[in-house]
């Protein structure tokens, strides 16, 4: 896409969401037109995922696990979108090139999107995923049925639970208690 000074650019999101369903929704609400640039968009999971081993994160994960401190406030806009773009500078650092990944556009079948590694990445025959030993071990939290972050909780009551831990609903408070009835162990 051209930009300012007839540039090149793209919109780069964590997720699809961002473009397919939040702008769309809020240009529509707020009857803003929206600029056809971002039909078009690049999930910046796609290529972490392939270059970090498919680990399921979230965006301040990601950050973390490439080795960079997250900055400012989890799923402020603002903050996200800085700490989304120093994710992207450090993966454009360490080679890889980025294409389009997702699109409002409908397209041939034979225009598709993949994104691209640099020429020396593509010298191994298999994307090479970073061995975990390189980044901080990432605990497995699931994601409950309202999709927010599971708690880890330890059973405190007296038996053969006892002491051990599972996952419940992220969104439990004391006085409404869980919203969703999911429930995992941790461990079997």
């Amino acid at each position: 896409m051209k930009g300012i000074k007839n540039t090149n650019f793209a919109v780069v999101t964590w997720s699809n969401w961002d473009c397919r369903v939040m702008l769309e929704s809020e240009c529509r609400y707020k009857k803003i037109r929206k600029p056809p640039y971002f039909n078009r968009w690049i999930n910046l999971k796609v290529p972490f995922h392939e270059v970090f081993g498919g680990v399921r994160c979230n965006l301040k994960e990601a950050v973390e696990m490439a080795g960079l401190a997250w900055q400012g406030r989890a799923h402020c806009g603002l903050d996200d979108a800085k700490n989304t773009a120093r994710l992207l500078a450090l993966l454009m650092h360490m080679g890889i090139k980025f294409s389009i990944t997702n699109s409002l556009i409908w397209q041939t079948s034979d225009a598709s999107f993949p994104w691209k590694h640099s020429p020396d990445y593509l010298s191994f025959s298999q994307p090479q995923p970073y061995k975990l030993k390189e980044f901080p071990v990432l605990q497995y939290h699931p994601f409950c049925f309202c999709g927010v972050k599971g708690s880890k909780v330890m059973v405190q009551k007296p038996g053969p639970k006892h002491s051990n831990f599972f996952f419940c609903c992220g969104n439990w408070t004391a006085t409404r208690g869980a919203r969703c009835q999911y429930f995992e162990w941790a461990s079997p």
